[in-house]
């Protein structure tokens, strides 16, 4: 008896892991609304867009990701942009770049992996068609990324628990909207979302585990 015990009790450990539920990851279809949005907001910056008709090189790119540091350096250097633009929409524009993803499913290293993944394509390859990567904008683009990743986010997740848990404070409905796409995603994608968990469940003489998923 104490060995099954202690063999139940190893596998909950090994186990505890996965033992949570986790959303299903539906990347191309992310990566299609990721860039249906940065291809609108090209669209929509009137100097940005026309500049790119005209000006836009295959060279520019390939010099800024053949010396990607220098590159940054000397763009930051060349970056004139308003503290408006550069310290609040950047950092803001991605930040809720990573909210969205987090509410999506990803883990964190998903989320910030993705957003920077964004972040590099759009300083080298889209405006770097144009002119050279800035590395202002590349740090507070990740600054905004890390903050709503590792701080908004399991902030909202804390007040979405207590709510549930019938902790209605007003504190607590603050905390939840941190994370604003907690509804916005549940209107675009719908409530139902896909899981995947470990189980262990007890029976005479033992116990039996394995995966389980519903959706």
């Amino acid at each position: 008896m104490f060995k099954r015990m202690l063999a139940l009790l190893l596998i909950m450990v090994l186990t505890a892991p996965v033992q949570a539920e986790k959303k299903k990851i539906h990347l191309l279809q992310d990566v299609a609304v990721v860039a249906a949005v940065t291809c609108a907001y090209v669209l929509v910056l009137d100097d940005t867009r026309q500049r790119i008709f005209r000006e836009a090189s295959i060279r520019k790119v390939w010099e800024n990701f053949k010396d990607p540091i220098h590159s940054a350096i000397e763009g930051g250097k060349m970056d004139h942009n308003s503290f408006w633009i550069n310290y609040v929409g950047h950092p803001v524009s991605f930040a809720c770049l990573g909210l969205y993803l987090k509410e999506r499913g990803y883990s964190n290293g998903g989320a910030l992996l993705f957003s920077q993944m964004l972040n590099i394509v759009w300083e080298y390859a889209i405006e770097g068609s144009l002119w050279k990567p800035s590395g202002k904008d590349l740090i507070t683009d990740l600054c905004g990324s890390l903050a709503a990743i590792y701080v908004l986010a399991p902030l909202s997740d804390r007040g979405e628990k207590r709510i549930a848990a019938g902790d209605r404070r007003w504190g607590n409905y603050v905390l939840y909207f941190l994370n604003p796409f907690k509804k916005i995603n549940r209107l675009l994608f719908g409530r139902h979302q896909r899981s995947v968990g470990w189980y262990i469940q007890p029976i005479r003489g033992g116990f039996i585990s394995g995966l389980y998923w519903q959706g």
